[in-house]
């Protein structure tokens, strides 16, 4: 558990000490050493994005952006590399020429930080961060540059976008705090072409960080998280809990629009990640998310999200026939970071993953947690006292292989030696000891997201 006083924390020197603080070198090293047995199904490449600011930031959300890459090939760690995502912000603070000089127009006049999360779809890397449009990368991380997709995406893109593991349709949508449309929504083809765009009505500029989809429904998140332009021209992160412009969620027909959204009250909260959704009942009148919900946001400080306590897993069931949601409680411990096996995003699931998370020192990472949502049952996998673990991403063994058959990957930072791992775990035996750890050749801060990205992608 890092253990930084909430102090420090206060001051944003917090997010410059310890396993927060950036990295000052991009590597590229082959053979890294590993304990146990790499499974020889994983064959791709693991990317994870985050914050490695190259000038003093005092929040956690605002660096610009790094991807470390390891590639797992034949039951080897082939090799790791890390890059900073070269927007113009980035290379401006590095001294650089920009990548491009016949990129599309940035559409967020402060530059991106390109910092939350890498995907890839229809053959594109992309880093993303929710204020900006998407960075294309090489296979090799280097940045390529703006992507608008083909110049039909003039607004920001969320960094949580979904992937239908059917359709292969890359499903999104972007915010824009000088709206109004507060929010824009997307659908691009499975071979990357933007083919659907819809302005969508919120209550005001709130941040929107993430939302959910089912087969065939966009469920939204409008909570009281609120762009504050004082605050923002004090130099603050300009965003605040402000409970009183209420919290709901909005249920739209994926193959809809703004005139069709139906909107469903909850009590006062804040979502930054959803698990997962899902259609249930007779004909799919109910639509279930599981959440992490915190009881409030940026309340006890304004500089890295602090809440009054601990993230817990929540389920909400909107009842479309009742129109309402029936909010309850799945499990206590405090997590973020939640995922679910990509084949199932949409559709019902019965597994999901998250990080622990604790908030009584500023931010705490802790162990890996399972969810079995069908027996109500938690699994811990423990990674040591003085090891905090990122996000963990779940890798099936095949495409045919069962919800829970694969494995779970996590960056795990290791406190004592100031250096990082790859940890692979068999979801089978999740509270068991990993399968392999890949040591690092360098200490991969905290982060956010990340994917796996198979060989052929």
């Amino acid at each position: 558990m890092t253990d930084i006083s909430s102090t420090l924390f206060g001051t944003g020197e917090f997010f410059q000490r310890d396993n927060f603080a950036p990295v000052t070198d991009e590597l590229t090293e082959f053979d890294l050493p590993v304990e146990g047995a790499i499974p020889a199904e994983l064959d791709g490449w693991y990317l994870r994005n985050g914050p490695n600011p190259r000038q003093a930031t005092a929040h956690w959300f605002t660096g610009d952006g790094m991807i470390h890459g390891i590639e797992l090939r034949d039951g080897k760690a082939v090799s790791y590399r890390n890059r900073w995502t070269r927007t113009d912000r980035a290379a401006d603070a590095l001294g650089e020429p920009h990548v491009a000089a016949d990129q599309p127009e940035e559409v967020n006049p402060f530059g991106s930080a390109a910092n939350t999360h890498v995907i890839e779809h229809a053959g594109r890397i992309l880093a993303l961060v929710e204020s900006s449009l998407p960075t294309c990368l090489s296979p090799e991380l280097e940045t390529l540059g703006r992507f608008d997709f083909g110049g039909k995406l003039r607004s920001p893109m969320t960094a949580h976008p979904k992937v239908d593991p059917v359709t292969g349709e890359l499903v999104f949508f972007g915010y824009n705090i000088f709206g109004p449309p507060y929010v824009r929504y997307h659908v691009a083809d499975r071979s990357g072409d933007l083919i659907k765009s819809e302005d969508i009505t919120f209550g005001g500029p709130v941040m929107v960080h993430d939302f959910n989809i089912t087969e065939n429904y966009v469920v939204w998140m409008d909570l009281p998280v609120v762009f504050d332009m004082e605050m923002a021209m004090q130099g603050l992160f300009p965003f605040a809990w402000k409970p009183d412009y209420g919290s709901r969620v909005g249920v739209m027909p994926r193959s809809g629009g703004d005139a069709d959204i139906r909107w469903f009250d909850v009590e006062p909260c804040y979502v930054f990640h959803p698990m997962n959704a899902f259609e249930n009942g007779a004909g799919g009148d109910r639509i279930v998310l599981d959440v992490v919900r915190h009881p409030d946001m940026f309340v006890r400080e304004q500089i890295g999200p602090a809440a009054s306590s601990a993230p817990t897993l929540d389920r909400w069931t909107i009842d479309l026939t009742a129109g309402k949601v029936i909010e309850e409680r799945l499990d206590d411990h405090g997590q973020e970071f939640p995922r679910v096996d990509d084949r199932v995003v949409g559709r019902r699931h019965r597994y999901g993953y998250s990080t622990g998370a604790g908030v009584d020192n500023g931010i705490e990472f802790q162990g890996l947690l399972k969810h079995d949502l069908a027996l109500g049952s938690v699994e811990v996998h423990d990674v040591g006292p003085t090891r905090n673990a990122g996000e963990g991403v779940f890798v099936a063994a095949s495409p045919e292989a069962g919800e829970d058959e694969g494995w779970v990957l996590s960056v795990v930072y290791d406190a004592e030696r100031d250096g990082s791992d790859l940890v692979i775990i068999d979801a089978t035996s999740f509270a068991g000891p990993p399968v392999a750890t890949v040591q690092l050749p360098q200490r991969v801060p905290f982060g956010f997201h990340g994917s796996w990205v198979a060989d052929g992608a």
